[in-house]
């Protein structure tokens, strides 16, 4: 692997005399943990397929949907839990598109909470559209926040966007052709702001595939990695190796550039980590602490700023 022109020590400093901090680049997002209830999906061999919240999850007053522990990043810095509820157990409907895709229509208010120490976030979901089952059961569900409340809301005055991947036990594309039911429970999910400009951090490509995958993959170092692969490395644990923990954020700035972000301030990072990971296959194992996992840490940080929008150049609009 060709070493970095410019030392690790260098680039802290950088980070520092530009106040680029981890705890400071923190995107302002909600992350939704397992939302634990189940509800069900019906097919009828029609385009139509209902959902259903089981009694079990309901109260009498009202049907949870989620119910799980989440957290907030940037200002919504906490750690808490949230409920996703809705006063029918039948609150929405799916119709199956050409795509395999389906359209939700939304029947009854679904209303959402999160509840933390340092803040809380109230508001109205309206649930768009849910994403063809790929090959691990996971679909993906898009949406809003409206009528935003709690202490938390100032960040939210536009409202907010929604992504939910949900775990089923049968195909959605599938279920809809029988007579038949599936689970489904909340797995992990998004809310960031509405009028969120500019970047993401890997975090959220990983939780939001469908943003970005689109067949064409990724040259990473000197190789070419499929979506799926990506997707892949994205889950993969970075933990004692600093290759992945370069990789994670390599890949972020790669995907934002991909959504209209100037990559000018640090396009120079972006090739020097490139050269770092050569055409070796990843992972690569790379011990933090020696000169070369220096090296990977020092852009890391300089791209997990970038990513962060913490780099205020970095956006196009």
């Amino acid at each position: 692997m060709k070493r970095s022109t410019l030392p690790a020590l260098f680039a802290v400093i950088a980070i520092l005399s530009l106040g680029m901090t981890m705890s400071l680049a923190a995107q302002d997002q909600i992350n939704l943990g397992d939302g634990i209830v189940n509800a069900h999906f019906n097919g009828n061999t029609t385009p139509i397929v209902n959902v259903l919240i089981p009694n079990i999850n309901c109260n009498g007053a009202v049907c949870y949907l989620a119910n799980g522990s989440a957290s907030g990043t940037g200002h919504l810095q906490s750690s808490g839990s949230y409920t996703v509820f809705s006063p029918s157990s039948a609150p929405f409907y799916l119709t199956h598109q050409s795509d395999n895709s389906f359209r939700i229509t939304q029947t009854s208010p679904i209303y959402f909470n999160y509840s933390s120490q340092r803040g809380t976030l109230t508001g109205n979901l309206y649930f768009s559209s849910i994403s063809q089952t790929n090959s691990q059961l996971i679909s993906t569900m898009t949406g809003t926040l409206t009528s935003a409340g709690g202490n938390f809301a100032r960040y939210f005055s536009n409202g907010g966007n929604l992504t939910i991947s949900v775990g089923l036990t049968f195909p959605l594309q599938d279920l809809y052709t029988v007579n038949g039911f599936s689970a489904v429970e909340f797995q992990n999910g998004t809310i960031t702001p509405a009028n969120h400009c500019g970047g993401h951090n890997h975090q959220y490509w990983e939780n939001n595939p469908n943003q970005w995958q689109h067949g064409q993959g990724l040259t990473i170092g000197g190789n070419q990695y499929s979506d799926n692969q990506v997707e892949g490395l994205l889950q993969a644990s970075e933990q004692n190796d600093a290759s992945m923990y370069l990789v994670h954020r390599l890949i972020a700035a790669l995907l934002n550039f991909s959504n209209n972000m100037k990559g000018d301030p640090v396009q120079t990072y972006i090739d020097d980590a490139n050269n770092l990971l050569g055409s070796a296959q990843l992972p690569q194992q790379i011990n933090p602490n020696s000169p070369v996992g220096q090296q990977m840490l020092g852009d890391a940080g300089l791209l997990d700023s970038f990513n962060n929008n913490y780099i205020s150049t970095a956006a196009t609009h």
